[in-house]
């Protein structure tokens, strides 16, 4: 059941549909014409047991509110992943480890001179969304980023990459003792905070430039995906993998901890805003640099970029329970069905059930997905097809901190993975849409375009295939669609 595992991963997709075309070929790599006329049939029955309906409901279950991990909303999900489980006839196994992760007590920004503003963080409701008005916000704020209270003058660094502080050096430009603004984009936001620390920097702002995420890439939310004006991208900006307190190994109970300083968290506030506020900041700048703006440090805003340093001055606050309640609780769940030839091997599927806001996207459509998947399997054992190998379906928490479930889980489980781990199938905001997304290792290509060609779209337009080469404008049977972005839509 190999190859019958990798095409669960594509049909257990709540967005598609529940039939699958005929299976023609008779030969597969690895698979004599028997063994292959059987898998495809085991295939195509794979495709019929695939429920939309029961995806959609599970969708809705998951992202009912908020669920950061540590919370007690994502208790409530730990628990529906669970019963789950139990539902489809298998016994979750749920661990728990217990993970430095301070949450924010109060974000502030404050535009000190020119004309004092007082900034509302909050990404409030859109009157188009009426769920926007329902759910409970987290504070906007970045994962990691240390207390502090820091004024300084404001300095624009581009991506706040690397080589945009060697830019900024060659212009006699510093950051030492200011507020660094960076734009999302072109790396990992952990990047950014570890280079605004190392270079003197008091506190990082980070943005969404419209040139990313916004109106000049597609209508905005509501009426395409784009970010909005008033828009937040939350995240941590932590740079390593796991507890920070228990490096390579579990954060179990008893755990030794390291203390902070040793770890390689930041040391300076860390804050992400819209773009509505960062207009308020950036317009102002100016600075005694007043040349022609480095190549590429334009961003979509509409008035002119200045790096600064100044004439606007700003504060940044941040207050967390890291002094009172630093450590929470986080939960992975697993379902296992056993193999019935090399039981001791493993094959994994999972995916992070933790999420900054309501999660549909990031990553519920994961969580469902694994989800549908172990019903499906399930479903075949109990028609007497049993894989060869074990297969363990993962839910993972507090990915969105720094992989820490999946991480703690390796930390504890390592010896077994070294010498019975098969593969990994990681499920991470598997739908957003009706248009298709493939990018990946060359490799792969053929085994995904036989996938689409034997799963059906939605309302029964035909296969994947069909559609993509159709969305693709193909005018030859012998040109292939292509892959990555853009999109197709199905």
């Amino acid at each position: 059941m190999n190859r019958t595992l990798s095409a669960l991963l594509a049909l257990s997709l709540p967005l598609l549909a529940t039939s699958a075309a005929a299976h023609a070929q008779t030969t597969m790599p690895g698979y004599t014409t028997a063994g292959a006329i059987q898998e495809q049939g085991l295939e195509a029955k794979t495709a019929t047991l695939v429920s939309s309906a029961r995806a959609s409901a599970m969708s809705h279950e998951f992202s009912l509110e908020p669920h950061m991990a540590g919370s007690p909303a994502q208790a409530r999900t730990r628990d529906l992943f669970a019963g789950y489980l139990r539902q489809i006839g298998m016994q979750p196994e749920i661990r728990t480890y217990s993970i430095f992760l301070p949450y924010p007590t109060s974000v502030q920004l404050y535009r000190v001179s020119p004309d004092p503003k007082t900034f509302s963080l909050a990404e409030g409701p859109i009157a188009e969304d009426t769920t926007s008005f329902s759910y409970p916000q987290i504070l906007t704020f970045n994962g990691y980023g240390a207390a502090g209270d820091a004024t300084g003058d404001v300095v624009y660094v581009n991506y706040g990459l690397i080589e945009d502080y060697k830019t900024l050096d060659s212009l006699g430009i510093s950051v030492k003792g200011k507020i660094a603004i960076a734009r999302y984009g072109k790396s990992y936001r952990g990047i950014k905070a570890r280079e605004a620390e190392k270079h003197g920097a008091v506190a990082l702002i980070i943005y969404s430039d419209p040139a990313e995420d916004g109106y000049t890439n597609g209508d905005v939310y509501p009426e395409g995906p784009m970010r909005s004006p008033h828009g937040v991208q939350r995240g941590s900006v932590y740079n390593d993998n796991g507890d920070p307190t228990t490096p390579d190994y579990p954060s179990l109970p008893g755990a030794k901890r390291i203390p902070l300083d040793q770890t390689s968290l930041p040391h300076i506030p860390v804050i992400p805003i819209s773009y509505a506020n960062a207009t308020e900041l950036l317009q102002g700048i100016r600075g005694a640099h007043r040349k022609e703006l480095p190549k590429g440090w334009q961003g979509a805003l509409p008035f002119r970029y200045h790096i600064g340093p100044g004439p606007v001055r700003a504060r940044v606050i941040v207050t967390t329970d890291a002094q009172t309640h630093p450590y929470k609780d986080i939960w992975d769940v697993f379902g296992t069905i056993r193999g019935s030839e090399f039981p001791d091997e493993l094959v994994v599927i999972g995916g992070h059930r933790d999420a900054w806001g309501p999660g549909a996207t990031d990553n519920v459509s994961g969580t469902v997905s694994v989800l549908e998947a172990a019903h499906i399997i399930s479903d075949l054992v109990k028609q007497g097809y049993r894989p060869k190998r074990t297969i363990v379906f993962a839910s993972w928490d507090a990915e969105e901190w720094g992989c820490m479930g999946s991480t703690e889980f390796v930390e504890q489980d390592s010896a077994r993975l070294w010498n019975s781990g098969v593969a990994y199938f990681n499920q991470d905001m598997v739908a957003f849409g009706p248009e298709l997304d493939a990018a990946g290792s060359p490799s792969l290509r053929p085994m995904f375009r036989d996938i689409t060609k034997h799963v059906q779209t939605p309302g029964g337009y035909g296969s994947i295939y069909e559609a993509w080469r159709a969305a693709s404008h193909l005018t030859s049977d012998t040109v292939e669609p292509p892959h990555g972005r853009p999109r197709r839509r199905l």
